[in-house]
């Protein structure tokens, strides 16, 4: 983000516009919309901009020299005048700390003015950094269908009562949780749908009632799949419930752009495992997650994949449920999901692999102990999850056991994220195909259907279309 978004008071302060075409006129509309006293220079202007000078809600000063009109007390420069001028207007308002827009030309720019949604008290920007205006002004359209047209009404009627409750709530999250009360319940829909004195009146009864009794804080944990690493995987119940919690404990496997979906002053935990650094305890998850609930608090337990797929999950729920505190599971897309998607690999086939295997080799103790023999049969998918260090002890037992060595395998890492990477080969070579996707976790797939998919494709050829009877045409891979 290079442009931070902020709202500016112009109300009352004065404003300059160097240009007298269309886009100046666009400019002094937003200027003068927002309370601005707006004073524009240019030798010849557009008709729409005489009109308002001579109702009064602008002044026009005519050509003036860039060099030396006076620019003290300005809070905003706005300059379309072309060559030479828009330089030097640039140049002078940044050496003064003046914010100045110069139109089309974002390396002349402090600020730029986005794609705006105005509903009075209610304002939405969208901006591209200067580099798509077409394509912010195609997302407002898009915003704009979709929010109702009360809404700055009912931010009046939000911000005219806030004081009064202030008084009888004392704790933000309070506050916080009654007006989302308000907002998503039946006095924000009455108002929305128009019926304003209805919202009102049920409004003023609801801050009585509070007055009158304690806002009931019940804490609550949510148990949230992340899924693969796609933001874009997330449900839409998992968005509401980041975008209302108050703390969130995440692993390692959910990504930033994941977080930055949550509500901004929500607390953030780590409570994952990363390489070099000493690993929270499950125990003490358990424990932070019951202190957390216990102090009334909206707890999201934030876990990539989903929560019940190699999650620990369930052993989280149990706790909690132990403990009192009601817990709300939201699934998410699992890595086997997720990632073979994204490799158009499918899982299942019909007369070629008819049953899933989901599993977990983390450790070497682990893998060793594993019964490889009833893995051998060719017609069914294996996909292991965190098995790359354990990667040659996976192929060695299953090779040992039975499986042919040839069987196609894929390493697909850090899938749906955008440094996604994947290896595909056979069985006896994967340890060597776990090095080529680099670091980070990963899913190993084994089975015919790794032939049908995408980096399968893109490594070897065509899939095949029987496999039925095996080739061994990669024999040398």
């Amino acid at each position: 983000m290079r442009y931070f978004p902020i709202f500016i008071d112009l109300r009352d302060r004065r404003a300059f516009v160097f240009g007298g075409g269309e886009a100046a006129l666009n400019k002094v509309r937003l200027l003068t919309g927002a309370g601005a006293r707006v004073r524009l220079y240019a030798d010849e202007v557009l008709p729409e901009l005489q009109e308002l000078a001579a109702a009064g809600e602008i002044e026009i000063a005519g050509a003036v020299d860039p060099e030396t009109v006076d620019l003290s007390s300005v809070a905003a420069i706005v300059s379309s005048a072309g060559d030479p001028v828009d330089g030097l207007i640039s140049a002078r308002a940044k050496s003064l700390g003046i914010p100045v827009n110069v139109v089309d030309r974002t390396e002349l720019c402090s600020f730029i003015t986005p794609a705006i949604i105005d509903r009075g008290t209610v304002l939405a920007a969208i901006g591209t950094e200067g580099a798509a205006p077409v394509l912010a002004r195609r997302l407002r359209a898009r915003i704009e269908a979709l929010l109702p047209a009360r809404l700055g009404g009912l931010a009046d009627l939000i911000g005219s009562r806030r004081e009064r409750l202030a008084t009888f709530a004392p704790e933000a999250v309070d506050r916080r949780r009654f007006w989302e009360n308000v907002v998503d319940g039946p006095i924000g829909s009455a108002f929305l749908s128009g019926r304003t004195e209805e919202a009102a009146v049920a409004l003023d009864a609801a801050i009585d009632d509070a007055a009158s009794a304690p806002i009931s804080r019940k804490g609550i944990v949510f148990l949230v799949g992340a899924g693969p690493g796609d933001p874009e995987l997330l449900t839409l119940k998992a968005l509401r419930v980041l975008q209302d919690a108050d703390i969130i404990f995440h692993d390692e496997l959910v990504t930033a752009e994941i977080l930055d979906l949550a509500r901004r002053d929500a607390e953030r935990v780590f409570v994952g495992k990363k390489a070099g650094t000493k690993c929270v305890a499950q125990r003490s998850i358990n424990e932070e997650l019951v202190l957390a609930a216990r102090k009334g608090l909206r707890v999201v337990r934030l876990k990539g994949g989903d929560p019940f797929v190699f999650g620990r999950g369930g052993e989280e729920l149990e706790h909690l449920q132990d403990a009192g505190i009601e817990v709300v599971v939201v699934p998410g897309i699992t890595a086997a999901v997720g990632c073979a998607a994204e490799a158009e690999l499918p899982l299942t086939f019909r007369n070629e692999s008819g049953r899933l295997i989901l599993m977990t080799a983390h450790r070497a103790a682990e893998a060793e102990a594993i019964d490889w023999s009833g893995l051998v049969r060719d017609d069914f998918t294996l996909a292991v999850y965190m098995g790359k260090a354990t990667a040659g002890v996976i192929a060695q037992g299953l090779i040992a056991a039975g499986r042919d060595p040839e069987t196609p395998v894929a390493v697909l890492a850090r899938g749906t994220r955008p440094d996604a990477a994947s290896a595909t080969g056979l069985l006896r070579d994967l340890p060597g195909l776990v090095t080529e996707v680099g670091d980070g976790p990963a899913l190993l797939v084994l089975g015919q259907v790794v032939r049908r998919s995408r980096p399968w494709r893109q490594r070897f050829g065509a899939a095949i279309s029987s496999i039925a009877g095996k080739t061994r045409q990669f024999e040398n891979v």
